[in-house]
């Protein structure tokens, strides 16, 4: 083993990580059941876990080293990711009885491999412990394993070409780096503002998510004090601006992010949000009876001056702008492809020829990687083919080709942007092209239209800061990935048991289970008409050309960052751009130095205030549901 690059799975990272898949799991399923999950709880396992160990290893004498941190860092957000695995078997089984599925004629169309009949034993029981239940959980399980293997091959070839060959700056990684070794080394300097910031962080998180589940509890009544997760401002410019969207983002942590991410492409993730849901809308709903174009006038009739963001948002991308986005990804990650193809030979040829270095950091000969790759791959193609043959050739495809493209584009968009950018509506637009109205079972199928490799090469990244050998990493997602799969089965099974699912014990899922289902069933009957095959071709060529010119005369264009941005509603495009205003201000007034040395600290003390903040509010929750009201 390398001196420079040390352990990290060891006994006290391990034991870590089964404390938050066996006590953490059942709070997420739980909390996800009452009120939802925010996307900020995925902090909820890593901060909580992180600082009871780095605690009771300094109560004990036995300090956890940053390597550890980092093991325990990335495989609770596993736990936080996956702690819903299994809640899409009860998905599919909904669709079997959901009011819409019904409405639109395909709820008995739902294949017995994708969930058994209602009348079954295993239904009426309420219960996964039957073998009804064996074909679905085999479906699902293969499916996984076949994309695990997929998405470890491709990280390895993107951290050959992305971190060891470009060495891309992945601006993100060093907030992941600076929470871990501000929780592990403890330095005066780094504490001082790593706990203003979480104060600071955990009271206003608090106060977004905390104070209302706990005035609810109290009084019965919900109050927010601050409007989550934007304050809607569209209607104040329904007359100037109208169709545009327009608010500003209450989470914090967009805020914060924004201190990080390049300044150019800053300025190009405004741009793209601002083009496409502010001007791009406002232009769509004035030029409609001008043009009397028939994508035109269904946006402006689903337009109203008090419509909300949500709405507007949703209608927006169905009538306006699904077909631009996909092209527009697409043409960026031909770019991004079309850039990097002279660093793949050699990105492949270290693999093939591995040195010393890269043994020593534990990276995977060329031929096993391409076995592992190519091998996942046939297997999930093989079980889609055997589900729905008469489509093989797209989930060969699927599984061979698309996760290389995307996993390029994510790769990519995590080194330079710090955020995941990738092709949209792939599988959607596939099958509304190559399938029948009504057919059911290709949408169920496991298709492999992404990967998870984009996001394993910024993990791997905050291992080479942080000196942790990279194969502890995939070493420890496996032992952690069962083991998250195996709670969250057990603890779905309980809650299942204990109520119906959706019922009004779980009352999210009575809001958000009907929406589900009303998407499925749109697109399944084709309600929705969202692709133009010579929108997607002409917005392709338009940001591929774009992308060449600028990079060939030196022009300041990020394409990954418009494309970022034109993913993005305008309330978190702008917090995000708001953010890195404010950072060029510290700058300015204190010197880059000292702000580049602080601020990844400050933004690791948010996070874990964020996460503490919404640990407390589950707490109160579960409390609070949990307190029968006596009648005396």
């Amino acid at each position: 083993m390398s001196e420079e690059y040390k352990r990290g799975l060891t006994p006290v990272s391990l034991l870590a990580v089964i404390y938050a898949a066996v006590v953490v799991t059942p709070v997420l399923i739980y909390m996800n059941f009452l009120t939802g999950l925010p996307d900020p709880a995925r902090f909820i396992p890593v901060f909580v876990s992180l600082l009871l160990f780095t605690e009771v290893g300094r109560f004990v004498g036995r300090y956890v080293t940053s390597q550890e941190a980092y093991i325990v860092y990335f495989m609770t957000q596993i736990v936080a990711f996956d702690a819903l695995y299994w809640v899409g078997l009860l998905t599919n089984l909904y669709y079997r009885d959901a009011p819409y599925t019904k409405l639109f004629g395909i709820a008995d169309r739902i294949p017995t491999w994708a969930a058994p009949p209602l009348d079954s034993w295993a239904v009426q029981a309420r219960t996964f412990f039957a073998r009804e239940w064996l074909t679905p959980i085999l479906v699902s399980l293969i499916g996984t394993t076949a994309s695990i293997l997929v998405d470890i091959g491709l990280s390895f070839i993107f951290i050959q070409l992305y971190i060891e060959t470009e060495n891309l700056q992945f601006p993100i990684a060093p907030v992941d780096a600076q929470a871990i070794q501000v929780l592990t080394e403890r330095t005066p300097e780094k504490m001082v503002p790593f706990a203003f910031a979480a104060v600071a962080g955990f009271l206003y998180e608090f106060l977004v998510y905390g104070f209302p589940q706990l005035t609810e509890a109290m009084i019965g009544a919900r109050i927010q004090l601050i409007p989550y997760p934007w304050i809607d401002m569209t209607s104040f410019f329904a007359t100037a601006l109208p169709g545009a969207l327009m608010g500003v983002a209450t989470d914090i942590s967009t805020f914060a992010v924004g201190w990080l991410i390049p300044w150019e492409s800053i300025i190009w993730l405004l741009i793209g949000s601002l083009s496409f849901f502010v001007i791009g809308n406002t232009l769509g709903i004035v030029l409609a009876d001008v043009v009397k174009h028939p994508i035109l006038l269904r946006w402006k009739a689903d337009w109203s001056p008090t419509a909300t963001i949500d709405w507007l948002w949703q209608r927006s991308i169905y009538d306006l702008w699904a077909s631009p986005f996909i092209g527009l990804t697409l043409g960026v990650g031909l770019f991004s492809f079309a850039i990097s193809a002279k660093y793949i030979k050699p990105a492949l040829a270290s693999l093939l020829h591995l040195s010393e270095a890269s043994k020593k950091k534990g990276y995977l000969p060329l031929s096993l990687i391409v076995a592992m790759t190519v091998g996942g791959a046939l297997m999930g193609a093989a079980v889609a083919s055997a589900l729905y043959p008469s489509l093989w050739w797209f989930w060969l495809l699927s599984w061979l080709v698309l996760p290389f493209i995307q996993g390029v584009l994510l790769a990519r968009s995590y080194g330079e942007v710090g955020l995941g950018v990738q092709i949209p509506y792939v599988r959607e637009a596939f099958l509304i092209a190559f399938t029948k109205p009504g057919e059911v079972e290709p949408w169920l199928v496991p298709a492999k239209v992404s990967t998870g490799a984009g996001i394993i090469t910024h993990r791997i990244k905050v291992a080479m800061l942080l000196k942790v050998r990279p194969m502890d990493y995939f070493k420890a997602y496996a032992i952690t990935l069962p083991l998250v799969l195996l709670f969250s089965f057990i603890y779905l099974q309980s809650f299942w048991s204990m109520a119906p699912i959706p019922s009004a014990a779980y009352p999210w899922t009575v809001i958000t289970w009907p929406i589900g289902s009303l998407s499925f069933s749109m697109w399944v009957s084709r309600s929705i008409e969202v692709f133009k095959p010579d929108l997607i071709v002409i917005s392709t060529l338009l940001i591929f050309a774009a992308s060449l010119i600028a990079r060939r005369f030196n022009m300041p264009f990020s394409p990954i960052g418009f494309a970022a941005g034109a993913a993005l509603t305008p309330p978190f495009a702008i917090n995000y751009f708001l953010g890195a205003v404010v950072g060029k201000i510290i700058e300015r007034r204190y010197g880059k130095e000292y702000w580049e040395s602080v601020r990844a600290t400050l933004i690791a003390g948010l996070f874990c205030g964020i996460g503490l903040a919404l640990a407390l509010t589950v707490m109160l929750v579960m409390i609070s549901k949990s307190v029968w009201i006596l009648p005396f």
